[in-house]
């Protein structure tokens, strides 16, 4: 029985190491302690450049998810990290986040797992009149810059719409919008904002309560498309364990 237990732990630790040896890895990264302030990232093919990046800040990049689908202890949020990490190739975004999940494995120790949750969620649709977003046609980078309480996409997707609206508002926002392909758009609240929501802005630096709202009469009033607040199941990245300070560079 004892053989036999030690037969599995063994085989057991030949497929993890086995697992790890196929993941995409950086070939040099440097990992020091940032400070709050504005977070930053940089990247271009082969290499990635974090400022003053939460940890979760550095898992959301890394699975390519909002904040609003992790779930772990709340220091994730209160220790601050600059990473600068280079790959043997000219490795795009899509192989550079999964390096990245490497990297918070190994530097981190980070273990996750997914699970499914109700939540209260905003669907995005169509508006019945249809939408007003431009299709354009183009092998280019997609192109998506924020503004004071403005948006601008070119090229861009939808997904990257819902990501940031997501990130900005703290809430889940579901595309049932059917639209594929890239787009011009542009995007402006500030009509919509008082001063007074500006001013007092919402619980914890957040946005402030009314903000769903204000965005839904923005997207259907600019790009034809509709808001509802409805519950919805959202898959969550659970953070296992993670360790507040990295290994040794």
């Amino acid at each position: 029985m004892t053989r036999t237990v030690a037969s599995l732990l063994a085989l057991t630790s030949i497929a993890a190491a086995a697992l790890a040896a196929e993941s995409p890895a950086f070939e040099v990264a440097s990992i020091r302690a940032g400070q709050p302030g504005r977070e930053s990232i940089e990247y271009v093919p082969g290499s990635v450049t974090m400022r003053n990046m939460r940890l979760t800040a550095c898992i959301r990049w890394a699975y390519n998810i909002p904040d609003f689908q992790i779930s772990g202890p709340g220091w994730l949020s209160e220790v601050w990290f600059d990473i600068n990490a280079k790959a043997g190739t000219p490795a795009k975004e899509a192989e550079l986040r999964l390096m990245m999940r490497t990297l918070l494995a190994e530097r981190f120790k980070l273990t996750v797992h997914r699970e499914n949750k109700e939540m209260s969620a905003l669907m995005l649709t169509v508006g019945k009149n249809g939408h007003k977003l431009k299709q354009v046609e183009t092998e280019e980078q997609p192109s998506f810059k924020t503004g004071k309480l403005n948006l601008t996409g070119k090229g861009a997707t939808i997904a990257q719409l819902i990501e940031f609206l997501s990130r900005e508002l703290r809430h889940p926002i579901i595309d049932q919008t059917g639209l594929s392909g890239r787009f011009d758009y542009f995007l402006d609240i500030a009509p919509y904002f008082t001063e007074e929501m500006q001013r007092n802005g919402g619980p914890g630096g957040g946005p402030p309560p009314d903000a769903p709202g204000i965005v839904a009469q923005a997207l259907q009033a600019q790009l034809g498309l509709r808001v509802d607040a409805k519950k919805a199941t959202v898959e969550m990245l659970v953070v296992d364990t993670m360790e507040k300070a990295p290994t040794e560079n």
